[in-house]
Order: structure tokens, then C-alpha cells, then sequence
């Protein structure tokens, strides 16, 4: 273990959150916000610069970053920035609780959304746009950023970006990691700014648009109103972010690939077609289901595209009561909600490719049971996939079915109802953000439920590895 490379990167990567809450600060002074809101981001700019300076002070000897190092740092990055990023609404009295804090922006980084804020008006502009400024920085991933802009000439944060990245796969777009990571942004903000800029020229106020687009963008799901989207009653919109989060549930790779003019690769791409057809059929599914609750077919398809678009890509935007909805439809967008969106993209979920991956697996065992001489393989993109993926993806599958089931298991203490407790385990753990089937936010939990659903949020959005090694002796030993 390079326990020294470990502090070191740890500690640049809390002085750049002390440069991001700059951007909040900036927004407190144009609302001429009260100067305790003002000195409370400052002084956790302070603090993070200090401790940050110190330990970054002392440079490793070894810079050499193994696959044990890049997993552990991604894991403390993620738990320290959602600390440090709690102290504003601390210091300032807007979420007394650290732990409720702590909660808020483990939602915000790992772009849940979920909150236990029963009425969002209790935040001041600022931090109301910190909170989703954090689902912008976390949609591609804390990490990924941070690489962006630092110093590495020889490739030796391979392992952190790959411990992040979202996917059974990882892949270099081009050969330079650094050069990755700036694409990657490049495409995902340009993305961002154009979505927020459609918002604003529908009719959305400017500030709302940031943190609509913010929200989207990282497929976070954080709003201005306590409504959602409900609250702007306009079907322009609605569509907009039924759009928008689509094409952020979509592998970033892909988009690289359509710049380059490679259309092939990108139309040809199995995980999107199966990424598209799910969405159609689901849409298709729950809008003959609920067509008869609407005044007119048109509003009924607009709710299910809204709401299929919102729950695949884990976004959580709401625009109506699903309780109301047929049990047919909501098990639907309960499925939708485990699949998740694309690997490689800003959503949550176990993604498309390992569900395609598994039922792939599930195809060859029954055709092998079928024809037990008969050789079977498995093909994406019509390439062979090695057993070593395969395996993966099944071991991966058999600890995300375990976590879910011990997040149930602890929230049982809490709650008697089975649907809320089920809903906020896999809402999570899947980073969705809202409990489906109920009007409830996450403050009816106790303390200790909120850590834990606070570490599976992290947990969930770095796919599990990295957490979990956080608790295993041997991650810390010398060798």
C-alpha cells in the first residue's frame, strides 16, 4: 500500500474542491445573500485548502498508483468531498445535522438525488446550487474531472479513473488517460450547456435552468421546487428533460465516436439498441396502461416517456403522483429503476450492459442444457467476450443482489411498511433519488439509516468494489 501516494492525491483533490466552492460563493454574493452564508463557504474553502496544503506539502517518494490505491483513493475521494461539502448547510443552520448534511450531499456527488428536505425553500440560492453543482461534477465522475486538469504525463492514474468509470468495461477513447478524461468533459459540459441553454429558451427562469440542466446533465434528479417539474405546467419543458436525460443516460464513448463521424460504431453499438428498445417498449407498455387516466392519449404519453426517461437514466425528476398508476406500470419503472442507463454514461443502476451480459449467460445455460455437446459464446458487438467479463459480471450481480437485500434488512429497523423501505434500498443503492410509490422523503429514517444509505449511495454509483474494500483489513496492509 503507497500510503503516502494515497494522502497526497487525497489532499490535491480536497484543495480543487476548495476551488469548485468557489462557484457557490460567487452565487451568494450576486443574491447578496446574509454575510453568515458568506462566511460559512469561506471558511470551508479554509479548511479544505489547510488541510489540503498540509498534505500535499510532503511529495511521495513512489508515485506509482496499483489497482488497490486507485480503488481506495476513489472510495475516501468520494466519502471526503460529500463531507466537506456538507459543512456549508451545517455552518449556516439550513441542515443542522452533519449527518443530514452528510446525507444531502452524498445524494448531491453521486448524482441521487434523494433528500431529506421535506420543503427545498429552507436553502438559500447558493447552496441550492451547490447541492446540484454537485450532481454536474459527479455525473462523469469526481475523479475524471480531477484528472482533467491535473499534472500526469505517464498514464499512473490509469487505475483511479477505472475504479470510477461506470461499467463492466473500461476504455480509453484515445491513448493519453489525461486526453480521455478532457474529452469526456468536453462532450459532457458542451451536452450541459445546451441543455441548459433549450430550458432557459423554453420559458424556464435563468437560475432554474443551471439547476435543471445541472440536475439532468448528471442525471441527479435536485430541483428548485418541492414539485419538481410539476411546477413549471408546460409540456415543452416536460419533453425537453424527457429528451435530455436520455441522451445522458447514453455512453459518452459513443458520442466521441459520432464527432469522429464513425457512425457505425455508434448506430451499431448493441448496449444503445438495447438501451432504445427498452425504452420503447416500456413507453409503449405503461402508456396503453395508463391511458385511461388521462383527459387526452397525448398527455398520457408524455407522463410515461416522462417518467421512463426519469427512472432508466436514474434522474428522479417527478411531474406526477405514480401511486395513482396501475401496479402494472409502476413494476415496470421498478424493473427500469435496476437496469439502470448505459455503461459509461451519468446514470445509476446495475446498466444495460451487464443486463444484456446476463441474459446472454442465461440464453448459452439453457441452450447448453439443450444441447450439452454444443459449443456456446458470448458476443458484444459482435466481438467474443472473455470468460474472465463474464464471470465479472456475475460475481458483481451476486454482491449488488446481497447489498440490496442488507440495506433492506437495516432499514427494516425504522419503517414497518415493505414498499418503503424496499423503495428507498434500491432508490440508493441505484442512485434514483425518490422512493417510488410514496410521497416521503428520506428524513424518516434514523441517523444511523442515513450513513448507511449514504455509504450505498456511494457505494452504488461507484460500483460497490471500491467501498467495499474501504472495510477489508488487508486493503491497508504494507503489501
Amino acid at each position: 500500500m503507497n500510503k503516502s501516494m494515497v494522502r497526497f492525491l487525497l489532499s490535491k483533490l480536497l484543495i480543487i474542491e476548495a476551488g469548485l466552492m468557489l462557484v457557490p460563493l460567487i452565487v451568494a454574493f450576486l443574491y447578496k445573500e446574509p454575510t453568515s452564508v458568506i462566511f460559512s463557504i469561506l471558511g470551508t474553502i479554509a479548511i479544505l485548502l489547510g488541510l489540503g496544503g498540509i498534505g500535499s506539502f510532503f511529495k511521495p517518494k513512489n508515485y506509482h498508483i496499483y489497482t488497490k490505491e486507485g480503488l481506495l483513493i476513489v472510495a475516501l475521494c468520494w466519502i471526503l468531498w460529500a463531507f466537506f461539502g456538507a459543512l456549508p448547510f451545517v455552518f449556516t443552520g439550513q441542515i443542522p445535522s452533519l449527518i443530514d448534511a452528510f446525507f444531502e450531499m452524498s445524494s448531491g456527488f453521486t448524482t441521487t438525488g434523494a433528500t431529506i428536505l421535506s420543503d427545498t425553500a429552507v436553502l438559500s440560492p447558493s447552496l441550492m446550487f451547490w447541492r446540484s453543482f454537485a450532481h454536474l461534477i459527479g455525473g462523469m465522475g469526481v475523479l475524471v474531472f480531477a484528472l482533467a486538469i491535473m499534472e500526469n504525463s505517464n498514464n499512473s492514474h490509469l487505475e483511479v479513473m477505472r475504479a470510477e468509470v461506470p461499467g463492466p468495461v473500461f476504455g480509453k477513447v484515445v491513448s493519453k488517460l489525461k486526453d480521455t478524461a478532457q474529452i469526456l468533459y468536453i462532450i459532457y459540459l458542451a451536452m450541459f450547456a445546451l441543455f441548459t441553454l433549450v430550458l432557459w429558451l423554453a420559458g424556464m427562469p435563468l437560475y432554474d435552468s443551471f439547476i435543471i440542466g445541472m440536475g439532468g446533465a448528471g442525471t441527479g434528479g435536485f430541483g428548485v421546487y418541492n414539485d419538481s417539474i410539476a411546477h413549471y405546467n408546460s409540456s415543452l419543458i416536460t419533453n425537453i428533460v424527457s429528451i435530455g436525460t436520455l441522451l445522458f443516460g447514453v455512453n459518452f464513448n459513443l458520442y466521441y465516436f459520432l464527432l469522429l463521424r464513425k457512425f457505425k460504431a455508434f448506430f451499431g453499438d448493441e448496449e444503445l439498441r438495447a438501451y432504445i428498445g427498452i425504452i420503447v417498449v416500456s413507453v409503449a407498455l405503461i402508456w396503453l396502461n395508463i391511458s385511461g387516466l388521462y383527459h387526452s392519449e397525448y398527455k398520457a404519453f408524455e407522463h410515461s416517456l416522462f417518467q421512463v426517461a426519469n427512472v432508466i437514466t436514474t434522474t428522479g425528476y417527478g411531474i406526477t403522483d405514480l401511486t395513482v398508476w396501475p401496479l402494472f406500470s409502476q413494476v415496470i419503472l421498478l424493473i427500469l429503476m435496476f437496469i439502470g442507463g448505459s455503461a459509461g454514461s451519468t446514470a445509476g443502476g446495475m446498466k444495460v450492459m451487464r443486463a444484456l451480459i446476463l441474459t446472454k449467460i442465461s440464453k448459452n445455460q439453457v441452450l447448453s442444457s439443450l444441447y450439452p455437446n454444443r459449443v456456446t459464446t458470448l458476443h458484444i458487438n459482435n466481438q467474443p467476450l472473455n470468460k474472465e467479463i463474464q464471470h465479472g459480471v456475475l460475481k458483481y450481480f451476486g454482491i449488488y443482489v446481497m447489498i440490496i437485500f442488507g440495506i433492506v434488512l437495516v432499514l427494516s429497523l425504522d419503517n414497518d411498511n415493505f414498499m418503503v423501505v424496499f423503495s428507498a434500498a434500491a432508490s440508493a443503492f441505484n442512485n434514483i433519488g425518490p422512493m417510488l410509490g410514496t410521497g416521503e422523503c428520506f428524513d424518516i429514517f434514523s441517523p444511523f439509516s442515513k450513513i448507511v444509505l449514504s455509504f450505498a449511495m456511494i457505494a452504488g454509483r461507484l460500483e460497490i468494489y471500491p467501498v467495499l474494500l474501504m472495510f477489508i483489513p488487508r486493503t491497508w496492509s504494507k503489501y
